[in-house]
């Protein structure tokens, strides 16, 4: 049976193992992804680990932590995490995890073709082993959406993944506004698509 002291252990290197996979994870976040419970108990968790930690407060988020050198030590990883613009981005895509409860084989930035189209998914995941794929819009232009769902809906409409699977993957896509979920539900009409307002998955 393990002593308290090894529990500890072993549920803080659970928490590092996450801040590794995800980059940056809020308090909220860990709440959730390893049970620790009210407000009072996650901060005294995670005032324990300190020593492995950064943080910094994100608009709208609160708390952020990420693996510092010590805590990339602890649990023999070598992949450095800076904060940069695209912290935003990552914690709307951890946010979709949690909000999907957590799928299998969450796959980030993955490179999708059919043999003639070719693009780059922010998330590729599996739910009940049906295969989905994740866009996460926060400053993205348009434009730039666009130009995406066209690749999208060339891939759909050239029918690839239908004959081999049976199905188009669904797209799930988070953004930022109301009225980008408008604007990406016209752009995405006739596609198996679902879009969310970030605030209302949260």
């Amino acid at each position: 049976m393990l002593t308290a002291t090894a529990k500890r252990i072993e549920r803080q290197e659970q928490i590092l193992r996450s801040l590794d996979r995800f980059s940056f994870l809020t308090r909220r976040h860990l709440q959730q992804l390893h049970r620790l419970g009210g407000d009072r108990n996650a901060r005294k968790v995670l005032k324990q680990m300190e020593e492995y930690l950064c943080s910094f407060r994100e608009e709208g988020y609160g708390a952020v932590y990420y693996l510092n050198k010590v805590g990339r030590q602890m649990i023999g990883s070598h992949r450095v995490v800076k904060r940069t613009l695209q912290v935003r981005h990552a914690l709307m895509r951890n946010d979709f995890f949690i909000y999907m409860r957590c799928p299998i084989n969450w796959k980030h930035e993955v490179k999708v073709t059919d043999g003639t189209t070719t693009l780059v998914t922010d998330v590729h995941f599996l739910k009940n082993r049906v295969h989905q794929f994740l866009e996460v819009d926060n400053t993205q232009s348009m434009a730039e959406n666009a130009t995406k769902i066209k690749r999208y809906r060339e891939m759909f409409e050239r029918g690839v993944f239908q004959r081999e699977f049976g199905y188009f993957p669904t797209l799930h896509i988070v953004t930022v506004s109301k009225s980008r979920v408008r604007r990406f539900e016209d752009m995405c009409a006739g596609l198996p698509a679902k879009v969310y307002y970030i605030e209302d998955i949260r």
